[in-house]
């Protein structure tokens, strides 16, 4: 990673936030800049946080994460990525049209790594 990350975890579902920070507290250059549960909120606090990369749990957003982490992506120069269940590839596809970055919760840690370290700004 030549520039830290700068995340913003953006999710109502606590056990995943919170597994998320756990796995990351220990990563050299990933710093996480701050927590929100709705986009509303992650919107307000990215403009005073700046961070360069959003996380979200897509789940837990309901049915309209994607639209939603869209919306995100129009309002915070960051890399938006989104964090979901679904492993298909309409599910990837729709993510891409949107501008988002995807990671399937089923690649479990090494998924997440390996995106954050590819991140593009």
């Amino acid at each position: 990673m030549s520039e830290s990350v700068r995340l913003l975890l953006v999710g109502s579902n606590g056990g995943v936030c919170r597994g998320i920070e756990l796995l990351l507290s220990g990563e050299a250059g990933v710093e996480i800049v701050g927590r929100a549960e709705s986009v509303t909120s992650a919107i307000r606090l990215g403009r005073d946080v700046a961070p360069n990369t959003v996380l979200i749990d897509l789940e837990s957003l309901g049915e309209r994460g994607l639209e939603e982490a869209a919306e995100l992506k129009g309002q915070i120069a960051a890399t938006v990525i989104v964090l979901s269940l679904r492993d298909d590839q309409q599910s990837r596809q729709r993510a891409d049209a949107a501008g988002l970055r995807f990671v399937s919760k089923q690649s479990g840690s090494d998924g997440l790594l390996a995106l954050l370290r590819e991140r593009p700004v």
